[in-house]
């Protein structure tokens, strides 16, 4: 028995060892560099429709590097909205104040909240809605993250005018909020589908990501066995949100759906509904 324990040992030298060689090769070479990684440019506004804007930035979690991206929306009464917020930037923050006044944080899934406490700090009167549940995550509790308001199935007055919106849940806690931009018929998510692009990514966060489907413009194997799990509701959360038809589909992580949209949604959930 005595022997097993060295042995253990040295295969988890090993591996913290090749790990740390990995890193300092994705750093060296350029494979993890932010403007590869990303849509450059990064942290910067970029016009999608009127009323509607994409940032794009980069998250680095667990050794796995992959683009990340916040929706900006304004409201017709100049309040704006900030869907998954990425990292606080003081020059993207100039820009977003030329647009309107920052008013809503949205943190759309138990993933996407890591961000809010900067951005709560550059603008105190803005309320925060997360989906139910976030804000009793111990990961919460334990961080300087606020959280004013449970995100409802139904759009609250502040935006029910413009935006359509549903929980969409599932088992082990998922919930992801998604919104639909009216004026624009533009639907937001989070990760119910990533599409990322495997010749932006480092070699570990390819093969991670080629493995769970990330790739393949449709949901992660993660979050499928969540769903699945959550029954006929998490079913029909889902064909509801298909059913509005967007003309454009943005989500956090990869390519949007730009052309060919409704379909595309269509074919990303055809293994569920």
């Amino acid at each position: 028995m005595l022997w097993r324990y060295p042995k253990t040992s040295i295969s988890v030298a090993t591996a913290v060892g090749a790990f740390t060689i990995y890193r300092a090769w994705t750093l060296a070479s350029g494979a993890a560099d932010t403007e590869r990684v990303g849509y450059a440019p990064l942290a910067t506004l970029k016009p999608i429709y009127e009323g509607l804007w994409i940032v794009d930035d980069v998250m680095s979690a667990s050794g796995l590097a992959m683009s990340i991206r916040m929706t900006v929306l304004r409201l017709a009464n100049g309040d704006v909205l900030l869907y998954s917020p990425t990292p606080y930037n003081g020059a993207l923050a100039k820009a977003i104040e030329t647009i309107g006044t920052v008013r809503y944080l949205i943190a759309p899934t138990f993933a996407h909240w890591t961000h809010l406490a900067e951005w709560q700090d550059a603008y105190p009167d803005a309320k925060t809605w997360g989906v139910p549940g976030l804000r009793d995550r111990s990961q919460v509790i334990h961080s300087d993250v606020h959280i004013d308001m449970d995100l409802p199935s139904v759009a609250p007055p502040p935006w029910r005018a413009e935006i359509t919106m549903d929980l969409i849940a599932g088992a082990g806690g998922f919930c992801e909020c998604y919104f639909f931009h009216e004026a624009s018929r533009t639907l937001l998510l989070c990760d119910l589908i990533q599409n990322l692009r495997p010749r932006k990514l480092p070699p570990f966060t390819r093969f991670i990501a080629k493995a769970f489907l990330g790739t393949r413009a449709t949901t992660a194997l993660h979050v499928r066995a969540t769903l699945l799990a959550g029954g006929k509701e998490a079913k029909q959360a889902v064909a509801a949100m298909v059913a509005l038809e967007p003309d454009r589909v943005i989500f956090a992580h990869g390519d949007p759906f730009e052309e060919d949209a409704a379909q595309r949604l269509r074919e990303a959930f055809a293994w569920l509904v």
